[in-house]
């Protein structure tokens, strides 16, 4: 759900202050809205355009898109007046801008707003206008809902992370980015050796498995505001289906590195094995790994998703790597 308080922290616009006002209907013919994607190297750019419009003074669009293959960007209106910074929170995005004085507004055709996306994945990925506000030079506003979709075709191999030539988990970082469950930086890095944390692997995971995500309201952690926006309709998800739990204390601890003991354990819930207190690991530091956690460590290892650190350790406390995870999610989805 998009945050009304970040509409305010952008000023009082004419358009927001018309929104107050009751419908009206217009006279003249309903406006027709077109979604086109511009090609363009290694971004994708897609062209928002109205046709019949009648002394269209302001508007505001919200949008949908697959935030797993495509990472927002920028807009620019193609109409002159205040523009708000375009708000994007999960795969919604918000944009509008208004006429400033006692000006006519615009009749025809206009291209509202041109979104430049970043590519993650290939194949395609749709992006949806849902949503539309339109007011005219008498502040009169219209609401419509067209529902117009775009197919984006997204080409070659989306993102390159100019950091994993070399990796031993290079092969498999780039199929996780192509299969949208993760992606890279805006700095063009992925950072295989960085500590993932308790918030960013629970995305991860609900992704990879395509769980049905749920409505971040519904988390009641003591912390649940510290959850990133990101990241919150997977946590919701993943603590649904029993996936993940938080602390006694009622936090979660969204930013906390995630250790290999906890992974373990959420994998067995995710994939619905049936653990065996009684099961016992094979790793030579066994007597280090929490007995809540042993038989689930025990279950995945023998299923090949989780392996060792060498010397037969399995390292039940260590914080698992970016890297080690989407080598991880992608033997549970090789399962599959």
């Amino acid at each position: 759900m998009l945050n009304c308080k970040r509409f305010i922290s952008v000023g009082i616009m004419i358009m927001l202050l018309a929104m107050a006002l009751p419908n009206f209907v217009f006279a003249a013919e309903t406006p027709v809205f077109t979604l086109q994607q511009e090609k363009s190297d290694r971004e994708i750019r897609v062209v928002l355009t109205a046709d019949q419009l009648s002394d269209m003074y302001a508007f505001e669009v919200k949008l949908s898109f697959d935030k797993s293959k495509l990472r927002f960007k920028s807009a620019a209106s193609g109409m002159t007046g205040y523009t708000i910074t375009p708000i994007v929170e999960g795969g919604q995005l918000v944009c509008a801008t208004t006429k400033i004085g006692k000006k006519a507004g615009e009749n025809g055709k206009l291209v509202l707003s041109t979104l430049l996306f970043e590519q993650l994945g290939t194949g395609s990925a749709d992006i949806k206008l849902t949503d539309v506000k339109l007011v005219d030079s008498k502040l009169q506003p219209q609401t419509l809902k067209p529902e117009v979709k775009l197919a984006a075709v997204l080409n070659g191999t989306g993102t390159v992370m100019k950091d994993i030539n070399g990796h031993w988990a290079k092969a498999a970082i780039e199929r996780g980015v192509a299969l949208g469950f993760i992606n890279g930086y805006s700095d063009g890095t992925f950072r295989p050796n960085a500590q993932v944390s308790r918030a960013e692997f629970a995305a991860m995971l609900v992704r990879a498995l395509d769980l049905k995500s749920g409505s971040a309201g519904n988390l009641t952690f003591k912390d649940a505001d510290g959850i990133p926006s990101w990241a919150a309709e997977e946590v919701v998800a993943a603590v649904a289906a029993g996936i993940l739990t938080g602390y006694e204390d009622q936090t979660f601890r969204p930013s906390q590195p995630i250790n290999r003991s906890e992974i373990a354990v959420m994998v067995t819930r995710a994939l619905k094995w049936p653990v065996d207190s009684a099961q016992k690991s094979v790793f030579a530091d066994r007597e280090q790994i929490p007995a809540w956690a042993e038989p689930s460590v025990a279950l995945a290892a023998q299923a090949g998703v989780i392996k060792g650190r060498g010397a037969n350790l399995f390292a039940p406390a260590a914080n698992a790597t970016r890297a080690e995870a989407v080598t991880l999610l992608l033997a549970i989805m090789d399962l599959k």
